[in-house]
């Protein structure tokens, strides 16, 4: 299927429907990977889905309705809301024989993220309200004490002219900060989206803290992909053409062309993922020793796993570490206020 036609049909079909909740997509497709593990062929499952999933009955006789008029049921997941990540695996998993594994696979993968939502929400709600509550204490600081601050300090000590310059100045301070991270963050985007996917990939691997994530995912995807096409009997090439000419990930299309272009070119497959800054550099030496001992399937398959693992092992360790941060400003701005609020009476002190 010609790569811009199923765009444009993915788009048509993302307009006209609304978007399911996570815990909706991971119900689904646990269940429609039950019924087709009991032999249910995909449209029985989904009418049958119809029956066991009432509050959804419409939208699944829409995918119905789509797979009818020649789309494929990872095109029509669109419909729901479903990434374009998940889709692209279930695309590939249709052709390389491993559909119902994808499934549960993807099922697992949002119920993980439901959590990981829940557990950053859980961390951060409370550090939030605090955060809040010590920027309105600042206000109201501003509104109802400057005054006396001002007329009961002397304003000879540096210390109390920038708290007083601070506390005049708090809105304006605190909405040009704001304005120069929407407008940094305006020009970034601006800029990554007159990028190719090959070099916004590289830019996102390029991100402090949180590029490794994308190193982490970029990794795992193309190497479970590259895994379980081998393992279905494909050659390297017969995978390059399908990721050439099946995916609705630009991304994808991009590395599959410039793998066979540098192939061609007489490089050797290891030599080319070393020259693509978002994967990760083991990689290479998986791939080295895979085909030197006639493994690579199996061998990406398990590095796949194992670089899923890491992935969600440092999401994990970096949601754990927001708290601390948030505790850690919220403690200076409160320990700023109360030096604020006793700043008066030090100065009375000195008077007397």
């Amino acid at each position: 299927m010609d790569v811009g036609i199923l765009h444009k049909k993915i788009s048509r079909i993302t307009k006209s429907s609304e978007k399911w909740k996570l815990k909706q997509q991971d119900i689904f497709l646990k269940r429609i990977s039950e019924l087709l593990q009991e032999g249910f062929s995909l449209s029985d499952g989904l009418r049958f889905l119809q029956v066991m999933m009432v509050k959804e009955k419409n939208d699944i006789q829409k995918i119905i309705n789509e797979m009818e008029a020649g789309n494929s049921f990872p095109t029509s997941l669109h419909l729901l809301g479903f990434s374009e990540q998940l889709i692209v695996q279930l695309q590939f998993s249709m052709i390389h024989g491993n559909f119902i594994e994808t499934l549960q696979f993807c099922s697992e993968h949002i119920s993980i993220k439901q959590k990981q939502i829940k557990q950053f929400q859980k961390i951060a709600i409370y550090p939030m309200f605090l955060l809040g509550l010590a920027t309105m204490m600042l206000f109201a600081i501003r509104q109802f004490l400057l005054p006396t601050i001002r007329n009961s300090t002397s304003t000879d000590s540096k210390t109390t002219i920038f708290l007083i310059f601070f506390l005049s100045y708090f809105p304006q301070i605190l909405l040009i900060i704001l304005s120069i991270i929407w407008i940094i963050i305006l020009l970034w985007r601006v800029k990554f989206k007159k990028k190719s996917a090959y070099d916004q990939a590289v830019s996102l691997e390029r991100i402090p803290l949180f590029g490794k994530w994308y190193k982490d995912y970029y990794t795992f995807f193309f190497s479970r992909e590259f895994a379980y096409s081998l393992l279905s009997g494909q050659s390297i090439y017969q995978i390059i053409e399908m990721m050439e000419a099946e995916p609705t990930n630009s991304l994808i299309i991009e590395v599959a062309t410039k793998l066979s272009k540098d192939l061609k070119s007489g490089e050797n497959l290891p030599t080319i993922i070393t020259s693509i800054p978002f994967f990760r550099e083991e990689m290479t030496w998986i791939i080295y020793h895979g085909q030197l001992t006639s493994q690579l399937g199996i061998k990406l398959k398990i590095y796949s796993q194992e670089c899923y693992r890491i992935l969600l092992a440092d999401i994990e360790k970096k949601i754990n570490w927001l708290q601390p941060i948030l505790f850690l400003i919220i403690g200076l701005i409160i320990i700023s206020i109360y030096g604020i609020l006793m700043l008066p009476m030090l100065s009375m002190m000195r008077g007397v």
